[in-house]
């Protein structure tokens, strides 16, 4: 089977103490990206659109759903690593805005306790989304630490945070009938440049 995740689009920006902050809707580009992720996969045969339960990885989702035929299938296992935040503020905007604090935000990652936890959670749900799919293809929509987390397991690497998975970006695994995991690729981008 093949499972495809794709972190969020990109969010609205919003200031802090804006209601809408600690779970923002897509902006106007990140609408723009979740059309482009429903056209690179509206060829391809899509069994199961699955989702975190924030605002921005629905409605990534629900555009390809509709495309599909489909009902979004929230799946709280794919939550964020940081949903208990009261503010939601992407990587991109802490690395364009404050490198510091964007490196900072990256070792904490690596380095918190609870990320055993986090991965435990996230690879449970997608592995019982494995299962259920099998010889099928799932599509799930999340966020850069579910993506890493995913990856750096098939890949059997440490580190959880290897790479910056860019907003609608796609990356796909492999998963045989014995449960064999493989890497189709990373961070695909390519259908996000006009």
């Amino acid at each position: 089977m093949e499972l495809i995740l794709v972190r969020h689009a990109e969010p609205a920006a919003c200031a802090e103490g804006d209601a809408n902050c600690d779970d923002p809707p897509l902006g106007d580009a990140g609408r723009r990206q979740a059309a482009r992720v429903a056209a690179w996969l509206a060829d391809v045969p899509v069994d199961h659109v699955v989702s975190s339960p924030a605002r921005r990885a629905i409605e990534t989702a629900e555009v390809l759903a509709a495309r599909a035929g489909l009902e979004v299938q929230v799946d709280d296992g794919l939550r964020d690593a940081q949903s208990e935040r009261d503010h939601y503020v992407p990587l991109e905007a802490d690395r364009a805005n404050d490198p510091a604090a964007y490196r900072a935000r990256v070792e904490g990652y690596r380095a918190s306790p609870r990320m055993d936890a986090v991965a435990e959670r996230v690879n449970e749900a997608l592995d019982a989304w494995c299962a259920r799919a099998r010889g099928g293809r799932v599509v799930a929509f999340g966020h850069g630490t579910v993506v890493n987390l995913y990856a750096a397991r098939v890949l059997g690497l440490e580190n959880a945070g290897f790479f910056d998975a860019a907003f609608a970006s796609g990356h796909r695994f492999l998963v045989s009938s014995a449960g064999v995991r493989s890497v189709r690729s990373l961070n695909e981008t390519a259908y996000l440049i006009d």
